[in-house]
């Protein structure tokens, strides 16, 4: 059983602090380091600061979206970096959601399961180091090959139970984000069943991020965790999550109140009851006991990721100097 640190693409956080963030975590006995990606800062770059400043500490991306760059340069990212590592990266992927992929990026966000699927195929392609072509809906590289060695892992963020079924076949870790624990043992069934149809594959390893604030819960605490529920709210992958897991009326009212762009109605939709299923507000002692509840659900390597929201970088501080 794993216990790993996420550091939100959605914090900010200096990158002139990953150095020493992350030596810290691989001194205090943290499992791995993981990076996210938004809009703020490039996770591949802060992984490879990492790399730098650690000697065995496991580290990866979660995630980074298959919109943004072609299957051909998250190849050559996962192979250099898992080169440069010495084998300790993983390259954790995912469609992320339309408003980062079109409003930001301004790249359609088009079929996503299909892009995740075409680019893990053209992946495992590439790390092959075998001369290849493929005729794909969204790429088609002929005479390609990739000779770095060796291949990094792949992971696959998953939402949803179709999401998690390909994720289980496709990837060696499935990552699971805003999941409660009373979920966990549907997921690994259906990871577990799909790996059976797929020819007896073993289950790949099985992470959950757990958004965390351990600065107290008063009310800039419950603030904080309500400004982490509501920036998911405005996904429609996240609002049907949301809507699965017993919050249709929190999902639908957070949803209404995006569309008319009124940030406060959105905060005031999230009730107390989906900030403590979905996340941990409180002290270093609650987010113990609910790493605990995991582990013994079934998950593999539980990522503590700080909220990004209120004083992220306190937050931060808390987890690496107190969680151990």
């Amino acid at each position: 059983m794993s216990i790993s640190i996420m550091l939100s693409g959605n914090g900010d956080l200096s990158s002139l602090r990953i150095s020493e963030i992350s030596q810290q975590a691989e001194q205090k006995g943290f499992s791995g380091i993981w990076f996210g990606e938004t809009t703020l800062r490039d996770a591949s770059v802060l992984a490879t600061i990492a790399a730098c400043s650690t000697r065995k500490l496991p580290l990866g991306t979660s995630i980074v979206n298959v919109f943004t760059r072609s299957a051909s340069q998250l190849a050559l990212l996962g192979a250099t970096l898992n080169e440069f590592s010495g084998g300790r990266f993983t390259l954790g992927l995912g469609v992320s959601t339309a408003a980062i992929v079109e409003s930001w990026h301004g790249q359609r966000f088009e079929s996503p399961m299909g892009r995740l699927e075409e680019t893990v195929k053209l992946l495992r392609q590439y790390f092959s180091g075998e001369k290849f072509n493929y005729q794909g809906a969204h790429s088609s590289p002929v005479n390609a090959r990739l000779r770095t060695k060796p291949p990094p892992k792949i992971a696959l963020a998953a939402l949803n139970d179709q999401m998690i079924k390909k994720a289980a076949v496709l990837g060696d870790r499935v990552i699971l984000n805003l999941y409660p624990t009373d979920r966990i043992k549907h997921a690994i069934s259906l990871m577990k069943q799909e790996c059976q149809k797929a020819g007896g594959k073993n289950r790949p390893t099985l992470s959950v991020m757990l958004y965390s604030y351990v600065l107290g819960d008063d009310e800039k605490g419950l603030d904080a965790a309500k400004d982490l529920v509501s920036f998911y709210a405005s996904a429609p992958a996240y609002s049907s999550l949301f809507t699965n897991l017993g919050f249709a009326s929190e999902a639908k009212a957070m949803m209404n109140a995006w569309k008319a762009k009124d940030r406060d109605a959105v905060k005031r939709s999230v009730s107390r009851q989906m900030v403590d299923k979905l996340a941990v507000l409180g002290t270093i002692r609650e987010l113990r006991e609910r790493v605990k509840e995991y582990h013994e659900a079934g998950v593999d390597d539980v990522f503590i990721s700080p909220s990004p929201f209120g004083d992220y970088e306190a937050n931060v501080n808390e987890v690496l100097e107190h969680y151990f």
